[in-house]
């Protein structure tokens, strides 16, 4: 059953999120369109000017968000899936809210590496014909070649999927507690701003004790692999108690 909702939830992505990244390529084409024209002309107008600085301000805007938009996209879902009035159909089908959530946690990471890989295809399109086409592979190469030198690149893959998963849950977590007590948005944002203060100072603490005991880059990642790994498992547990004995659909 898990398999068919994780089929679901990526057809429902496929159908809802494949118009952002059309949306991307078509800023993409035309930032390279137009940088094609300004590099042909000796002489650009002041409307041509002012005509690719938009589109390049937009370019630059859109991929630095275009991975939180993923994400934005996932935590929305879920809410809507979990706590709307599609809840009620929602949590009457024979699966777990474990299920559901483990679902659209496996969708939102795929969406969320798709997305660099877009970022990655857009620069190498508007990096053609300009000498410079492949040296993005030969960068990302360089620097996996880099890691695995030192065996840091599984753990540092590993702290980024942990990472992650604490990050998206943290969402699903804040989203559930608001859906709880009614909506009131300003108590969740509260919340949230707590629970990044805790996270940072915690942070901050084990990072000093790590520098005070010499450790190395390695066990430097596992351990905060293993620390967003424990932060993940009890937002998850949080989220899960939630639907199930507190759940408040609107």
């Amino acid at each position: 059953m898990l398999g068919k909702l994780i089929k679901h939830e990526f057809i429902f992505m496929i159908k809802d999120f494949t118009r952002t990244y059309i949306i991307y390529g078509a800023v993409v084409l035309i930032l390279k369109l137009l940088l094609s024209i300004g590099t042909s002309s000796s002489n650009p107008s002041t409307s041509f000017v002012t005509l690719f600085t938009i589109f390049a301000v937009i370019y630059y805007i859109f991929t630095f968000v275009l991975a939180l938009l993923t994400i934005s996209h996932n935590v929305r879902r879920f809410k809507k899936n979990m706590f709307s009035h599609e809840g009620y159909l929602t949590n009457t089908l024979p699966v777990t809210p474990a299920q559901h959530v483990v679902a659209k946690v496996v969708v939102g990471l795929v969406n969320y590496i798709l997305s660099f890989l877009v970022v990655f295809i857009g620069l190498e399109i508007l990096l053609a014909g300009t000498g410079l086409s492949g040296y993005l592979e030969k960068t990302l190469e360089g620097v996996i070649e880099i890691l695995d030198d030192f065996g840091l690149l599984f753990p540092t893959f590993l702290s980024m999927l942990t990472g992650y998963l604490a990050l998206l849950l943290f969402c699903y977590l804040i989203s559930s507690v608001t859906c709880m007590i009614g909506g009131k948005k300003s108590l969740g944002a509260l919340l949230a701003i707590g629970l990044i203060i805790a996270y940072i100072f915690t942070v901050t603490m084990i990072t000093a004790a790590l520098a005070d005991n010499g450790s190395d880059s390695e066990n430097v990642l596992y351990i905060f692999s293993l620390f967003h790994g424990v932060i993940a498992a009890v937002e998850f547990a949080f989220v899960i108690n939630i639907i199930k004995n507190k759940l408040n659909l609107q």
